[in-house]
């Protein structure tokens, strides 16, 4: 089936409009160009609401780029507050370290003094009872001797008086 020739639309189409009363020519004209000012404030409608919409697009794509920029800012800060942190840290740690080795040597220093010197008083203490030993000894024997003169004396004196 082949479609009829636009000509022979167009005399069909005017035709039926021939036959149309003369006033519903006029009402249908201003129906159409009621319905084309419609279009065209609609067009305009819908190409200031894409306007709108691409505007707000566009202010929400700037708003996130900045925020992501921001939270970028703040990550590196961060990151930067860290490593800092641990180098600090990392100091303090090794400061600590050092003042305890050198408090730790200075205390087996203080260990070792200490101990020499109690070495060499635990020897003079010895030497002292040792000497005040042989002196009480020698003491003794002298008080023994002293005795056994006066004792043989005693008795000599006593043998002779008798």
């Amino acid at each position: 089936m082949s479609a009829p020739p636009v000509s022979s639309l167009v005399t069909v189409r005017g035709a039926i409009l021939k036959k149309s009363s003369t006033l519903a020519l006029p009402q249908a004209l201003a129906e159409v160009r009621d319905l084309q000012r419609t279009v065209i404030v609609l067009r305009a409608e819908l190409e200031a609401a894409h306007q709108e919409r691409q505007r707000q697009v566009q202010d929400a794509l700037t708003a996130t780029h900045n925020e992501a920029r921001q939270i970028r800012a703040t990550v590196t800060s961060l990151r930067a507050t860290l490593e800092l942190a641990q180098i600090d840290r990392e100091a303090a740690v090794k400061t600590a370290i050092a003042a305890g080795q050198a408090e730790i040597m200075h205390l087996r220093d203080g260990v070792a003094a200490l101990r020499e010197q109690l070495e060499r008083r635990t020897l003079e203490q010895s030497d002292a009872l040792q000497h005040a030993a042989t002196g009480h000894r020698a003491e003794i024997a002298q008080l023994h001797d002293t005795i056994r003169a006066l004792r043989s004396s005693l008795e000599a004196r006593h043998a002779a008086a008798r």
